[in-house]
């Protein structure tokens, strides 16, 4: 390699090939030179259009999108088995495509992260008139139709390609702001904020918590009751909260080792049924922690 100007003035890194040199004079008489390629050269930025080209068709989202091949090439070196990437510029979601198809290839269970702010595409563009009004829309339909063109092309349809999308936001709880003329009636009021389901303040806790919860982990729901991971973490927030509802509990988590259980403090009509409930649950074996929030 060697750093050399052009006939404009500019210096430039080029590969060297060859030179003639005259062993009397110690002169170069010729050298040969091209432009240093990169160490990658398995793929270029054309490839990155193509791969959109096969999802999306003919209309162009984007100027220059990173192909797979490249991205696929960083994580396979890179990662170790069942290890998770975080792409804070995920733009069209070419990495969580290349997450997909490594796992696909190489049988691994490689996890992905997408971060992109919520950044429109503008009404004169292609993606604006296809209905995609932010880049986000657009990397999220890029991964349900490449996770479907993955289990297609691979024929293994046990291939998870689910994914849950989060917008970040204000804290689902409000802040307690008690009247201290009446602070009896401040403690019963409902602390959630109007418009927040109860499944946004499950997933809250679940990121807030240090349970070591995995947020992909399955949520079912009965009767206002959610159990996460089969048990392990338990919510309930219904509004009316009685002594019939601890049989239910117990039910979802007897297969849990160890399992917390979560509660609307407002839900509880006195501190008696509270107390109540409280000694029954972490009476069995398995609930370790009673929570009200």
């Amino acid at each position: 390699m060697a750093f050399k100007k052009n006939n404009k003035g500019d210096i430039k890194l080029v590969q060297k090939n060859y030179e003639f040199f005259n062993t009397s004079t110690e002169e170069i008489i010729e050298e040969y030179k091209i432009p240093y390629r990169n160490i990658i050269d398995f793929t270029n930025t054309s490839d990155g259009t193509k791969d959109l080209k096969n999802i999306f068709g003919e209309k162009k989202y984007f100027e220059y999108p990173k192909p797979i091949k490249l991205i696929e090439h960083f994580v396979d070196i890179s990662l170790n088995e069942s290890d998770i990437i975080l792409d804070f510029f995920s733009g069209s979601a070419t990495t969580a495509n290349a997450v997909m198809k490594l796992n696909s290839k190489k049988f691994k269970r490689n996890k992905f992260i997408m971060v992109q702010i919520p950044e429109e595409t503008g009404e004169n563009s292609n993606a604006y008139e296809d209905g995609y009004e932010t880049i986000c829309e657009i990397g999220k339909e890029r991964i349900r139709r490449a996770g479907d063109k993955i289990v297609e092309e691979s024929g293994n349809k046990d291939l998870d390609i689910g994914f849950k999308v989060f917008k970040l936001d204000s804290s689902n709880l409000k802040k307690w702001d008690p009247d201290y003329n009446n602070v009896q009636q401040s403690l019963i009021i409902d602390n959630i904020k109007e418009g927040r389901s109860n499944e946004d303040l499950v997933y809250e806790i679940m990121l807030k918590s240090e349970y070591g919860i995995d947020l992909t982990f399955p949520i079912e729901e009965i009767n206002n009751i959610y159990s996460v991971g089969f048990g392990a973490l338990v919510f309930c927030l219904d509004n009316n909260i009685t002594r019939e509802i601890t049989g239910e509990i117990i039910k979802l988590t007897k297969n849990a080792s160890k399992s917390r259980v979560v509660f609307k403090d407002s839900g509880f009509k006195s501190d008696v049924d509270k107390t109540n409930i409280k000694e029954i649950l972490l009476r069995t074996n398995n609930i370790k922690e009673f929570i009200t929030i």
